[in-house]
């Protein structure tokens, strides 16, 4: 069921919105941008997000900033809901990164249909595309039309901003980038991109405004730098569609050969080459943000002695119930891979051990009462799990260490345990 976020001060909207969706959708509601800010910040795991603009203490352009800033939801679609008319509130919910705006108050039933038809649309199915303008006027204008071809936009103003986005995740499929940029030109946004193997992929447009020599050289120094192909203001509607379509191809074609490389093929978690990068990429942000990280090592316990009774083929049954397991215990934003064997490990994100004790219980429960159909017989199996925070001391290798430790400390106390390796000692969770 999709989750959608409601903030809105007043009693009378809410539950007017909650009686409308929550048939079909699991709906949370806050009735102040701060309460609703303190619950992200622990549970991001959303699909839709509605939020008033007036309200106390944090208001909804306010909640929408950090949303779309500090907490790094850049994909969470939100639309506004407020009262006040005119083309100012308009432009300031666009802004901050609103997806749409809906004046208040709406007519029973206009709300459910707008997500409704939302989700059935599949979203943004056709694409997201990273709008790099440093005029508003053009970027709204540029965000509008691939909005009408179910494309999302997202919007930065400048070459710093979209560096910084894309380094706190934002997912796009394609780049379209304005050479004449305040601070970071184009040119030195796209040289930074190709030289980061997260974003070389990603196909960048070019967009200039001269069309003579000087143009031309422009041009040169752009495919040098390293964008891939390029439109010249001003340019028709359709040159404009098709040269955003045919990237985004482009991208989905590249990121499916990505996909097949980075997936076990078994399970489809990540395999361990990546779990590495993105021990890395999120140690770092935890570091600096001074945010907790969890990670947990999960081991079937004896599952020697399920190949060896019910063959290698069952063995390969087990470890995709396994991973089925994990996946629908674990939010959104959490990261599981198969690390090897009958081994399993889980990054939580922002997290403390308490918690990821808990969460490791979930799963240590889950696959304890769960019947795994092998030939017709029902097995049971039962997990060991190794916890492990991260302190400021820990690099990547001790991080895994601790959690590896713990794991052992859990096989040794007699399997079907969890353990937690805090980097003072490792005790029982």
């Amino acid at each position: 069921m999709k989750r959608v976020l409601v903030c809105d001060d007043s009693t009378f909207t809410q539950k007017m919105i909650k009686r409308e969706l929550e048939s079909s959708f699991e709906v949370v509601i806050f009735s102040d941008g701060k309460e609703a800010y303190e619950y992200l910040k622990k549970d991001p795991n959303f699909d839709f997000a509605i939020i008033d603009g007036e309200m106390p203490e944090m208001n909804g352009w306010e909640l929408i900033k950090k949303i779309k800033g500090e907490l790094g939801l850049i994909d969470l679609p939100v639309v506004m809901l407020t009262a006040s008319d005119g083309d100012y509130f308009k432009n300031q919910a666009f802004d901050l990164g609103a997806f749409d705006y809906l004046k208040k108050p709406f007519k029973q039933g206009e709300l459910y249909d707008y997500i409704k038809m939302f989700f059935k649309s599949d979203g943004f199915s056709a694409g997201r595309v990273l709008v790099v303008e440093d005029s508003k006027l053009q970027n709204k204008t540029i965000s509008h039309q691939l909005k009408e071809k179910n494309i999302l936009p997202i919007s930065a103003y400048s070459g710093e901003e979209a560096l910084r986005l894309l380094l706190e995740g934002a997912n796009v499929d394609t780049i379209l980038l304005d050479i004449n940029l305040p601070g970071a030109s184009g040119f030195e946004v796209a040289k930074a991109l190709k030289e980061d193997s997260r974003f070389n992929w990603i196909p960048i447009i070019g967009i200039t405004a001269t069309k003579d020599e000087e143009g031309i050289e422009i041009m040169k120094n752009a495919f040098d730098s390293g964008v891939d192909d390029f439109l010249t203001k001003p340019y028709s509607i359709v040159e404009f569609y098709a040269r955003i379509k045919a990237n985004i191809h482009r991208a989905k074609l590249i990121e499916q050969l990505k996909e097949e490389a980075e997936l076990d093929f078994l399970t489809k978690l990540y395999n361990r080459r990546l779990m590495f990068r993105f021990l890395q990429h999120h140690a770092q942000l935890s570091k600096r943000n001074g945010e907790a990280l969890s990670f947990l090592m999960i081991d079937i316990d004896k599952f020697k002695t399920v190949n060896d009774t019910y063959g290698h083929q069952s063995g390969d049954e087990v470890l995709k119930e396994m991973a089925n397991i994990i996946k629908e215990n674990i939010r959104k934003s959490d990261i599981a891979c198969r690390f090897g064997g009958e081994e399993f490990s889980v990054l939580l994100i922002n997290i403390s051990p308490q918690d990821a004790c808990s969460v490791a219980e979930k799963i240590r429960n889950a696959t304890e009462k769960t019947a795994i159909s092998i030939n017709g017989q029902d097995i049971h199996i039962t997990i060991s799990i190794g916890v492990s925070s991260l302190t400021d001391k820990d690099d990547i290798n001790s991080f895994i260490k601790k959690a590896d430790d713990a794991l052992y400390k859990a096989k040794e106390a007699g399997r079907n345990r969890i353990f937690l390796n805090d980097g003072l000692s490792v005790s029982a969770c």
